[in-house]
């Protein structure tokens, strides 16, 4: 049923939307594959190195042959020598699968341009501002070149950013922007992209269940703290797009007790959706879609369904949101779970695109005020507003979920 369903209405209503992206994931075929191999054991330095060392960006000169001002391409890959970089990445967190891909790429990218990557992060039960903090305060002494950082929080992060750019190093936010005090931002997707992929992988599967115009379906979101600037603009362009004639049939029918933020402890997680799915089904006062706005959340909604002891009839709910493909391929090829889709993008570009940025900022190839970064084996990249876009939205089903690596 799954691959009936999927097949055809995602290759319909997401078309001009959102893409899948086979190819970019090794799952096409007649196109270059992005896929990223595994890095070498010993090829990433996780944490910080003891001795504190000399940035070799402070307040130099862009490096010969690049280029600053607005509206130039860098030239990667060319004359410039990026060897003797270091580059450190601070994700959310570490230990799971969205992040260990979005590593990968980042290696990759720095093994291409000879750099080396630090990366280390809070654990997935420490995931809060001052924990990277701590991490920060290290490479800032260490004075590292760059810093790529998702933070957990957008505002409490600035100061310590703001510091290291006071220490002459680069600042790029990924995955998840800052407030302010960073000089770039690689974003994987436009809110409105992401919003619109997560509402109509629930609005195919509700119409799919009976549900539209004479009967309506009440959502739910699971977020995670409620500090997180993409998971809130996603939020708010699902409510934007939830206004529009497309979605007239879905609503958030009480934002105090429909949209969740269990944080980022599992065990916290597990319970919220747990909690979820038993207040779901297909009465009025019930929940019949749950959209995952988090790569923990997602997973956990798929494994609280099968591990309800009362569970909702699944012809009657649909489950979604984001999260990698290997975190979700066991629900969605369970033709008894109703978690359908799951909607992403290639993380492993996204490491890989955060590494170039980050490198051709650091040797003045291209600043905040550039109109493009050529961005390796990615090609060019549009710069808008200091922040780069990795691209569209990857929704995988069960015709293809089994295609991906990560």
């Amino acid at each position: 049923m799954k691959n009936k369903l999927f097949r055809k209405a995602m290759a319909v209503a997401m078309a001009g939307t959102v893409v899948l992206s086979l190819a970019a994931c090794g799952g096409g075929s007649g196109s270059e594959s992005s896929k990223a191999s595994e890095p070498e054991a010993g090829a990433v330095s996780e944490g910080a190195a003891s001795t504190p060392q000399e940035s070799s960006n402070g307040n130099e000169a862009p490096a010969a042959g690049g280029s600053s001002g607005a509206g130039e391409a860098s030239t990667a890959g060319g004359s410039v020598d990026y060897s003797g970089y270091k580059i450190a990445m601070l994700p959310k967190f570490k230990g799971e699968n969205y992040f260990d891909a979005v590593k990968t790429g980042a290696q990759e990218a720095a093994d291409e341009l000879g750099i080396e990557l630090l990366y280390d992060g809070p654990s997935q039960d420490q995931a809060t501002n001052q924990k990277q903090v701590d991490i920060l305060q290290g490479w800032i002494a260490q004075g590292v070149d760059a810093i790529l950082v998702s933070p957990n929080d957008a505002a409490a992060i600035v100061p310590t950013l703001e510091e290291a750019r006071s220490a002459g190093i680069k600042v790029v936010t990924f995955d998840a922007d800052a407030d302010s005090g960073r000089d770039m931002f690689v974003n994987q997707i436009t809110a409105e992209a992401a919003a619109k992929g997560l509402l109509d992988a629930a609005k195919q599967d509700l119409e799919a269940k009976g549900y539209g115009a004479d009967k309506k379906a009440h959502i739910a979101l699971v977020s995670s703290s409620g500090t997180d600037a993409n998971q809130t603009a996603w939020a708010a362009a699902i409510d934007e797009l939830l206004t529009t004639d497309d979605y007239s049939f879905m609503a958030i029918q009480n934002k105090e007790t429909d949209v969740l933020y269990p944080g980022t402890d599992e065990t916290k997680v597990n319970e919220a959706c747990a909690t979820l799915i038993s207040r779901m089904g297909g009465g009025e006062d019930q929940i019949q879609a749950a959209i995952a706005l988090s790569s923990m959340s997602t997973p956990a909604l798929g494994a609280q369904y099968e591990s309800a002891a009362s569970k909702p009839d699944a012809a009657a709910i649909s489950l979604t949101g984001l999260a990698t493909p290997n975190a979700l391929v066991s629900y969605i090829e369970n033709e008894a779970n109703p978690l359908n889709t799951g909607v992403l993008w290639n993380c492993m570009d996204l490491g890989y695109l955060s590494v170039q940025t980050a490198a051709q900022l650091v040797a003045g190839e291209i600043t905040p005020d550039s109109a493009v970064v050529n961005a390796g084996r990615l090609g060019e990249k549009e710069i808008a507003d200091a922040a780069v876009v990795l691209g569209d939205a990857l929704v995988f089903d069960a015709s293809n979920v089994g295609d991906f690596n990560y």
